[in-house]
């Protein structure tokens, strides 16, 4: 794994170009027409920079979080294929590099969660199931809602699947009255005037310094993942919209009600200073699994992957440990 302090000097440029030779990327059109946008990195047997060998190796799809793109992850790419796993990873429609699902292209925009299930369905069915029948599942914070809704949808799907800081719960700044009352409203609002509009304190992209971020207390990281959306400016997203919001509530109320259906091996990491989802429901939901660990990671924020080194390479420890990957 490559150190935070080498990420600013030539090794961060060594996993990009990496990336640019070894990812397959591409667009993959859903049923509804919508365009998804995808990276593949496989290893080959005329591959000689993979410790493992391709028998060897095991299949990893990962599900992201709200906002990002398959390019964020290139260093967790880099790193996870170099200890034994092809990586298979989508961005969620409306984000990302994906086609966008509101006339507004900074709105983060859903209708129903199961837009995202079955994108993520679909894409296993077209790139991965042909070279593995039961991958293995990576998600993040909204990435781990629909991976979970997903396992419901098709409990065999998967054979084990890794929850990173899951979004299982909203964190809400106002009473919960209240924001179910602005929430009904901004609806109705919406519905009036036939289009998606920014949930109330929402808006468009704008540029967070480090010193201001609430996501992870790596500068490195956190100044590789500004770069990106300063090179790829399509992936620069702004805040929910009100039908995202009520998507969101109907799909973890689905989840909490149904969480005891998901046995199949599963590794929560619980980032302890997360301000960004709530980590109480979290845990209740997690608790409900049959077959589910819930580990703390201690001083980590939202983003666990993207952490200092001392939070980020434990954590990454853990997870090729439960996927039972030769370090």
């Amino acid at each position: 794994m490559v150190a935070e302090s080498q990420l600013d000097k030539v090794e961060g440029q060594k996993i990009d170009a990496w990336f640019e030779q070894y990812a397959q990327t591409g667009m993959l059109t859903m049923a509804d027409g919508v365009a998804c946008a995808y990276a593949i990195v496989r290893s080959h047997s005329t591959d000689h920079d993979s410790a493992t060998a391709p028998q060897a190796r095991q299949t990893l799809v990962i599900s992201t979080g709200r906002v990002e793109s398959y390019v964020k992850y290139k260093e967790i790419i880099f790193d996870l294929y170099h200890v034994g796993f092809d990586i298979f990873i989508m961005d969620h429609r409306g984000q990302g590099l994906s086609q966008r699902t509101s006339p507004n292209p900074m709105h983060g925009h859903i209708d129903d969660f199961a837009q995202y299930v079955d994108d993520l369905l679909y894409f296993v069915d077209e790139h991965v199931v042909q070279y593995c029948a039961q991958p293995l599942l990576l998600c993040h914070s909204m990435g781990s809602t629909i991976g979970a809704l997903a396992i419901l949808q098709r409990p065999q799907q998967f054979k084990k699947v890794v929850f990173c800081a899951p979004m299982f719960g909203l964190v809400v700044p106002l009473p919960i009255w209240l924001g179910h009352f602005i929430l009904q409203l901004g609806l109705w609002t919406c519905r009036i005037l036939g289009r998606p509009m920014y949930f109330i304190g929402q808006g468009g992209y704008v540029p967070v310094a480090f010193s201001q971020n609430r996501l992870m207390q790596s500068e490195s990281r956190y100044n590789r993942f500004r770069k990106c959306q300063q090179q790829y400016p399509d992936t620069q997203l702004g805040g929910v919209t009100y039908q995202w919001v009520a998507a969101a509530n109907s799909a973890l109320a689905r989840l909490h009600e149904q969480a005891a259906h998901i046995a199949l091996p599963v590794l929560c990491l619980n980032a302890q200073d997360d301000v960004v989802v709530d980590n109480v429901l979290q845990h209740a939901l997690v608790k409900q699994m049959p077959n589910a660990q819930w580990q703390v990671i201690p001083d980590a924020r939202h983003e666990i992957l993207f952490e200092k080194d001392d939070i980020r390479e434990p954590a990454l420890n853990l997870l090729v440990d439960f996927l039972q990957i030769t370090k």
